[in-house]
């Protein structure tokens, strides 16, 4: 028996680049109480606050980002299901100025002591609130 011919190339797999929107949620490593998610960085103002470490400029900066989001994003009005868990709220990725607003957010509770993580995703679970800026979404198997 003589030597195999040599196979021919394969030909390369081509994937569809994935068209899903990636969305953007801010949070911090402590935990909601009662809950496996991650406080958001709303709910981690009043540690700010309270923290000795916090310098003027970066209670300044939380100050301002409340004023900023309470004029400039809806409060979810829809945060779980029945008998679901908590829905947690995603930026969509055309949300750019809340999203510019939350860097500086998230620069100024870490000034304070607060560790802020960002988090993507392209599957947030399933959907109970929408308005142009954001999503909020109850996780598909106790993700995030």
């Amino acid at each position: 028996m003589g030597p195999r011919p040599p196979r021919p190339p394969r030909a390369a797999v081509r994937r569809r680049p994935d068209e899903r929107p990636v969305f953007v949620r801010f949070v911090c490593f402590e935990l909601v109480e009662g809950q496996r998610s991650r406080l958001g960085l709303f709910q981690a103002i009043r540690t700010a606050r309270e923290s000795d470490h916090a310098s003027g400029w970066a209670l300044a900066e939380v100050e301002d980002a409340i004023t900023w989001f309470n004029e400039n994003l809806e409060a979810p009005k829809h945060f779980s299901r029945k008998g679901g868990q908590s829905a947690l709220s995603w930026f969509k990725p055309a949300a750019e100025e809340h999203i510019r607003r939350m860097h500086g957010l998230k620069a100024a509770l870490e000034d304070c002591g607060i560790h802020v993580e960002v988090l993507t995703t392209r599957e947030p679970g399933f959907v109970l609130y929408e308005d142009e800026h954001q999503i909020a979404a109850e996780p598909l198997h106790n993700r995030f």
